[in-house]
């Protein structure tokens, strides 16, 4: 356990009753060096502010120092994942982080069942041993697959903004020592899925020859992607710095691949393939899969501006642990940077990884400026610094 040098989100506004009023804006960044560590003292004069393209002083900075003592909120949301091992460097990812969590910070864990995403706890929680229990019952509930009809709306324990509860000491340390002791333990079995879809091309698990199969897969994805933006929105009013970390590898991702992108104009030459070659037009049909793929593109494409604008709108910084590089990142990781989070892929070694990097994002500056007039949305946020060798993650958007 860590002490917190950072508080919560601010994106105020301030404003006389009827006239248009100056406007106290603020955004966190993230400093770091040429090696990735935190860089804790930048100064106001080392940073330029443009908003909507217009130049803004920075007329407050708080150092991550400054900010010790405030805890900050961290939700957890398991979509499904396919295969085995995926699913147990997620599990085991996600157990390391929670080992890892500073002291004062709270945890709620949320994910998928059979019909919907379900809540595993009443609000943030305070308390590590039940986050473990959390944790241990996800193995067995989540599918593969976004299988069922979602509901879209939270299911389970649902969300109170307003819950709070008590830490649980050593005793809830120990919890999570002995989940992940578990977790490390070299069979991977208590993950639970299957090995059968490994190998087989993202493109042909899409079914692009099949426009109805397309269209029944984009309509349960909406669906699903609504029960996320209610979570966003019932998080939104919790005070301080919240972060969301997305866990997935399922239908929702394979429909964000830079394959489907391909397969708009580019001919599949592979019997069966999802390209415009060797697609014959019949009467009355619904087109075919090059159709579809632009389909899927140009859906997905929306969800993912829906996604970062209300990100954005809640003040919630969003972390996704998808896909398995630099260019596949899954629906929600091409989405993370632009709120100031970050895209983990989700390959071997991410376990060992995300539980110690993840908690530098909570070790951010707080920098704030003032506006003339009434605040246009949306916008864009630009932030810079002069300084040699740091790099700023922060939020591209408003």
């Amino acid at each position: 356990m860590f002490p917190r040098w950072c508080l919560g989100w601010l994106l105020g506004t301030a404003m006389a009753a009827g006239l248009p009023a100056p406007i106290q804006s603020g955004v966190w960044i993230l400093a770091l060096d040429n090696r990735g560590g935190v860089v804790g003292d930048l100064k106001p004069e080392e940073l330029q502010v443009r908003v909507d393209g217009k130049l803004r002083a920075a007329v407050h900075l708080r150092t991550p120092a400054q900010m010790a003592e405030a805890p900050q909120s961290w939700v957890l949301v398991f979509e499904p994942i396919r295969d085995t091992p995926h699913r147990a460097v997620a599990f085991l990812a996600a157990a390391d982080f929670l080992m890892n969590v500073p002291e004062g910070d709270r945890v709620c864990i949320i994910a998928r069942g059979k019909d919907s995403l379900e809540s595993l706890m009443p609000g943030f929680s305070a308390r590590r041993g039940l986050w473990a229990e959390a944790l241990a019952k996800i193995p067995d509930m989540l599918p593969e697959s976004l299988i069922g009809s979602p509901k879209e709306m939270l299911q389970g324990a649902g969300f109170l903004a307003s819950f709070s509860d008590a830490a649980d000491g050593p005793a809830g340390q120990e919890a999570l020592v002995g989940l992940l002791r578990r977790y490390r333990s070299g069979d991977t079995a208590w993950a639970r899925g299957r090995m059968d879809m490994r190998g087989v091309r993202v493109i042909d698990r899409l079914k692009f020859d099949d426009r109805g199969f397309v269209t029944g897969s984009i309509a349960t994805i909406e669906r699903e992607f609504k029960t996320l933006e209610t979570i966003f929105d019932l998080v939104a009013p919790v005070p301080g710095q919240k972060h969301l970390v997305v866990f997935s590898r399922c239908e929702s991702d394979d429909m964000c691949h830079p394959s489907v992108r391909q397969a708009m104009t580019r001919p599949d030459r592979k019997p069966g393939g999802a390209g415009t070659q060797g697609f014959k037009r019949e009467s009355g049909d619904m087109g075919g899969p090059a159709e579809a793929a632009a389909l899927a593109f140009r859906d997905m494409s929306l969800l993912q501006e829906r996604l970062q604008a209300r990100a954005v709108t809640d003040g919630i910084t969003l972390y996704s642990v998808a896909g398995s590089g630099q260019n596949i990142l899954g629906l929600a990781g091409a989405v993370a940077p632009a709120t100031g989070g970050f895209s983990f892929p989700l390959a071997s070694g991410i376990e060992t990884t995300f539980g110690q990097s993840i908690q530098v994002f909570g070790f951010r500056h707080l920098v704030e400026w003032t506006e003339d007039g009434t605040r246009k949305t949306p916008g864009s946020i630009e932030i810079s610094t002069n300084r040699p060798g740091v790099k700023l993650l922060v939020q591209a958007s408003r």
